[in-house]
């Protein structure tokens, strides 16, 4: 492409740049009928918001341009990408101007933050073909409590936003965010960012560094390397530098300020001396490495410096040191972090990413281990379970969780502690991470739930009930639609609360609790509290306010407690909901899934899934249990995507399909061949932890390709009649040209006359 007259240099720049990468990638088959121009900026436009992708997901060019949705029916949205594991959805929108003159107007400020809105709800069938290839990843960031969501604005221009578009911004974020939960953030990609990103694809520069290290420990054998502490100050003045090129060959850049983070800034402008103590520090690579000592003494400090250097492991600690000499330059730089240097210049090919992947992957300490495995209240209510139930109780990470019947963990137990508890902010703190369960301290949910301990038949007792409203609201789910999905979605533990505060938890901790006449309560508790759930929000904050975050916010989620608690002591009968609330009638006759082929082809289950058995019947329980709770092994088995044989049992390694492998264990336990069912259906008796049994997730995933097919229709239906209307109004034109005028009287050579008429 020549240089257009007008264009800067350095767009016509970026403009080649995204021919070479994507000319080949991008489809254009919407824009075939536009003039030249027209095609031309839709390309741009389109490639733009690829390479914005590339560059921050750090995919390939053909995955990058697989992100795009641009076109009709993207409801503002041009690209939608993911990063870091996939629980980081980018919702990209680019502008290109030739003349490197792009804004962002308050309209499309508005049409970006209603696609969010649309998103958040769950309406994805208002959405194109292409974005459906993306919503089963979109839904699960939603779902997941980690899971953060930033827009990306990319405009060809100088990037500068109105403060009208801002305040959009800052609006949105104030309504989607909490002050427990920053899960919205936004960007924005100038001109000259996405200049200067072209540029360093072309040639980055390899980074030297600097490293005064004390402590230290030098090796050579088989490989050089040095190893030692180095001041905060110096690792932040190397972001200040370098930015994220510091972690090229990271597998992830840094995250921001995440909880972890934020532990990490505080420790460092709080108490840095303890610092060092409590971090695990940084690794980097390098080509190579010259050492000047400071001194000739044995073991004193060293001047490291460090060519084609990359931090592969710590880029949080990085940014964190970073941040906290930001705030309290004063304290931080008191702070050392032990850092790892390898020089790769005589490593074997390969030796540097195996040190990146092995650093990245190695498993970490999480405060769970800190606070719950050394703490004795655990051991004794493991205990307590052992002789008051005979069942199980696990609290170590790493434990296999005993069987449904047989027991339970410590994350169940303290998940349903905090729906029984009175505040409901615990089950708000649960359902945002589990890891909120383990905070100590007066206001701590480790310490509210475990302090008095409770007693075995507490937990259990509350466990139970935990169960049964996720197996009553896992039905109802199938009666709600679009927004109401979602809510059942995200306001399970909230509901599980509500529906403990309205049975009582008086007596829950005495063997003489009748868990049967609360379990038979749950059902229609769970379709009534749902349905003024789902009114409430509504009325309360509006039939388009965000969902996953008002329930994380504890303030609304108090509001919604007092409002659908009241309504059910009050009597009242549940309110009709909207009916796009409802789902449409199906036309399809109900399919009996081969659950196996359904699930591989679906690619729903990682290998290594861990599966449990499910007991079907009372007599099936009397006659394994015991066989079972022997050797928790033999209730275990984990998935692999294998057609035939797709459970690996954890007893003896073998195959065996799901059927097969519970008459295997019918025979190993030796139940009498005359008393047992003369036939099973296997995939009903194996369960995914907290998902479902395998025959659960295929009917899901066939009412997932019904739903796909559903929208599909619809929105080919929408197409139709956008056409139909397109061919009357064409030939309305038509008919009106065609129909005869009244003789014109003007002279014939009059220009205005006749058929010029």
């Amino acid at each position: 492409m020549g240089k257009q007259s007008g264009m800067p240099l350095r767009v016509h720049q970026i403009a080649e740049a995204l021919h070479r990468e994507f000319d080949d990638l991008i489809s254009m088959s919407d824009a075939l009928r536009t003039g030249p121009e027209e095609f031309e900026r839709k390309f741009l436009s389109r490639a733009l918001a690829a390479f914005v992708a590339r560059k921050l997901t750090g995919c390939d060019s053909a995955a990058a341009a697989g992100t795009l949705i641009d076109g009709r029916n993207d409801l503002g949205v041009d690209g939608v990408a993911f990063t870091d594991g996939g629980l980081h959805l980018l919702l990209i929108q680019s502008k290109w101007s030739d003349k490197g003159t792009a804004g962002f107007g308050v309209a499309e400020a508005l049409k970006f933050v209603q696609g969010l809105r649309i998103i958040d709800q769950q309406r994805f069938g208002r959405f194109n073909d292409q974005f459906q290839r993306h919503a089963e990843q979109v839904k699960a960031v939603l779902k997941d409590p980690r899971g953060r969501i930033t827009l990306v604005t990319v405009l060809v221009g100088d990037g500068t936003l109105s403060n009208e578009v801002l305040d959009c911004f800052h609006d949105v974020q104030r309504e989607f965010n909490t002050d427990y939960d920053r899960k919205l953030g936004y960007e924005v990609w100038s001109a000259q960012r996405v200049w200067e990103a072209v540029r360093d694809d072309l040639a980055e520069p390899p980074i030297s560094l600097t490293a005064p290290m004390d402590k230290w420990i030098p090796l050579a054998d088989p490989y050089e390397a040095y190893q030692g502490r180095v001041p905060a100050a110096e690792i932040a003045q190397w972001y200040e530098e370098h930015g994220d090129r510091l972690f090229s060959q990271n597998i992830r850049r840094s995250l921001g300020l995440t909880e972890v983070n934020h532990g990490l800034v505080e420790t460092l402008t709080e108490n840095p001396e303890d610092f060092w103590y409590l971090n695990n520090g940084i690794t980097i690579l390098c080509d190579h490495a010259e050492r000047q000592a400071w001194s000739r003494a044995s073991q004193a400090p060293v001047r490291l410096r460090m060519h084609g250097a990359s931090v592969v492991n710590g880029a949080q600690t990085v940014t964190a040191t970073a941040e906290a000499m930001r705030r309290a330059a004063d304290m931080a730089s008191q702070a050392y972090v032990g850092v790892k240097v390898i020089t790769t210049r005589h490593c074997p090919d390969g030796f540097g990413t195996t040190v990146t992947r092995t650093t990245n992957t190695q498993n970490q300490v999480e405060r769970r281990d800190i606070v719950v495995a050394l703490d004795p209240v655990q051991s004794a209510v493991r205990e307590d379970f052992a002789l008051s139930l005979d069942k199980s109780y696990t609290f170590r990470r790493g434990e296999l969780d005993p069987l449904p019947d047989a027991g339970c963990s410590v994350v169940h137990a303290a998940t349903a502690l905090a729906c029984a508890h009175r505040n409901p902010d615990l089950a708000v703190r649960a359902k945002r991470s589990t890891d909120l369960l383990w905070e100590t301290g007066p206001s701590g949910a480790y310490t509210l739930l475990f302090d008095p301990a409770p007693n075995a038949y507490q937990i259990w007792h509350s466990v139970l009930i935990m169960r049964a409203v996720g197996a009553a609201l896992e039905e109802s789910k199938g009666q709600r639609e679009g927004r109401a999905r979602a809510v059942a979605e995200n306001a399970d533990l909230l509901l599980t609360h509500i529906i403990f505060q309205r049975i009582g938890t008086e007596d829950i901790d005495s063997s003489t609790y009748d868990l049967d006449a609360a379990r038979e309560r749950i059902p229609g508790l769970v379709i009534e509290g749902l349905t003024w759930l789902i009114h409430h929000l509504d009325a309360e904050f509006g039939p388009t306010s965000f969902i996953s975050s008002t329930f994380a916010n504890p303030d609304r989620c108090r509001t919604l407690v007092r409002r659908v608690l009241s309504e059910l002591g009050g009597g009242k009968t549940a309110p009709d909901l909207p009916t796009e609330y409802q789902p449409p009638a199906r036309g399809r006759r109900t399919r009996r899934p081969n659950a196996v082929p359904t699930l591989v082809d679906a690619g729903r289950l990682a290998d290594g899934t861990p599966l449990t058995f499910a007991y079907a019947t009372q007599n099936e329980h009397d006659a394994l249990s015991a066989w079972l709770t022997a050797d928790p092994r033999r209730g275990q088995a984990a998935w692999t995507n294998n057609r035939s044989k797709p459970l690996v049992w954890a007893v003896d390694g073998n195959r065996y399909s799901p059927t097969g492998l519970v008459t295997h264990i019918w025979d190993e336990a030796g139940w009498d061949p005359e008393t047992r069912p003369v036939a099973v259906q296997g995939p009903s008796r194996w369960t995914v932890p907290g998902e479902g049994t395998i025959w659960q997730l295929a009917l899901e995933v066939l009412a997932q390709r019904d739903e796909e097919l559903d929208n599909a229709a619809d929105r080919q239906a929408s197409r139709d009649a956008t056409m139909a209307d397109d061919l009357l109004a064409l030939a309305s034109k038509v008919r009106s040209r065609l129909e005869p005028t009244e003789p014109s009287t003007a002279p014939l050579d009059d220009p205005e006359a006749g058929l010029l008429k």
